[in-house]
């Protein structure tokens, strides 16, 4: 279905830079020709909503995936609803953070932004097999996987002087035999 002021995207999209170059491959992306208009784009690196951009480092990829491969989508608190019962048109999407928390994204095309982040994030946490050992992992050791960090392996992200890397709060395995933690940065809670 096509909007009058909704430009669509078809996914994993390039993106030309000023040299002809492409950046990142866009997964979902809108486009306003409205100024204000707060508009959702999700690529290979971040998903910015506004003008806010979150690095897909700070994002609970492995629980996102792990929801997405059994057909549900993870929300608040761990809780998971249908992914068939997304809107096709406008609607709330939450977003889980590597905190545990929840960002709630409103995308116009809300089961195609739920498809796409539930695609990449699948791809970024090294497939359906290492998201089961992963989700298997967190069950063996008690600690639901929505609030857990990325397990070790997955795709790391070297920040640089904006971006401190996964939010504060993240919980952290030692290894075999050795408690779950929960770290605390100095910045607190995001």
């Amino acid at each position: 279905m096509h909007h009058g002021h909704d430009k669509h995207h078809r996914h994993d999209q390039r993106t030309e830079n000023g040299d002809g170059g492409t950046v990142n491959d866009v997964s979902y992306a809108e486009r306003s020709w409205v100024p204000l208009a707060i508009t959702v784009e999700l690529n290979d690196r971040s998903l910015r909503v506004g003008g806010s951009r979150t690095p897909l480092s700070h994002l609970n990829m492995v629980a996102m995936a792990d929801a997405f491969l059994r057909g549900q989508w993870l929300g608040g608190g761990g809780a998971e609803r249908p992914l068939d019962g997304l809107p096709t048109g406008s609607g709330v999407v939450p977003v889980v953070r590597a905190s545990g928390s929840v960002k709630p994204v409103k995308a116009r095309r809300a089961r195609e932004f739920a498809d796409a982040l539930g695609q990449l994030a699948l791809r970024r946490s090294g497939g359906a097999d290492a998201v089961a050992v992963a989700a298997a992992q967190a069950r063996g050791e008690g600690v639901p996987l929505w609030i857990d960090s990325p397990p070790p392996g997955a795709r790391a992200h070297r920040p640089h002087h904006r971006d401190r890397g996964p939010p504060a709060g993240a919980r952290k395995r030692l290894g075999r035999g050795h408690p779950v933690v929960r770290l605390r940065g100095p910045y607190g809670m995001p």
